[in-house]
Order: C-alpha cells, then structure tokens, then sequence
C-alpha cells in the first residue's frame, strides 16, 4: 500500500480540536452536574454527572493529575472512559 505521510500540522491541529472538544464536554458535564445537586436536589444524578465531567476533562480542569500526584495512582484514558461511562449510566439509570 502507497500511503502518503502524514501532515504533522493537520494532526496537531486535530488532537487540539479533540481536546478542546472533551474541555467543553467535560465543562458542560460538570455544570449539569452542579446544578442538579444546588438546583434540583437530585444528589445522585448529579454527583455522578460532575465526577463524570472531572474525570473527562484534560488535565487544567480535571482531576487526574491531581489524584496522581496525592493518591499515587495512575487512571490512564481507558480507566477514565470507563469509569465516566459507569458514572453516566448511573445518572441516566437515577433521572
């Protein structure tokens, strides 16, 4: 197969849209969340939204390099999906 290489500028220019993208994703989680519990009174819901949201964001808003440095422990992207995927299916299982 004849592939041509891969522009460096277009692929970084891509991974700063992924992360920009999963900021807002994260920001828009952590919002939700924080109005379900002040707001709404549903402390389940949005508990599991706002750690959901802090899970997923990169690093100036979340909080994986936080609890590395504490905690020692690593939670690479897979344990960070699928963690916030088990915090969003409990929040969609509590509504």
């Amino acid at each position: 197969m004849n592939r041509e290489p891969i522009n460096p500028q277009k692929y970084i220019r891509f991974l700063k849209i992924g992360i920009f993208f999963t900021a807002l994703f994260g920001m828009y989680l952590g919002i939700q969340g924080l109005y379900l519990m002040l707001v709404e009174r549903n402390f389940i819901t949005g508990a599991s939204l706002f750690l959901a949201g802090l899970l997923i964001a990169p690093p100036p808003i979340g909080i994986s390099r936080m609890v590395k440095e504490q905690f020692g422990i690593d939670l690479s992207i897979p344990v960070r999906m699928v963690a916030t995927t088990l915090l969003l299916f409990i929040a969609w299982l509590s509504l």
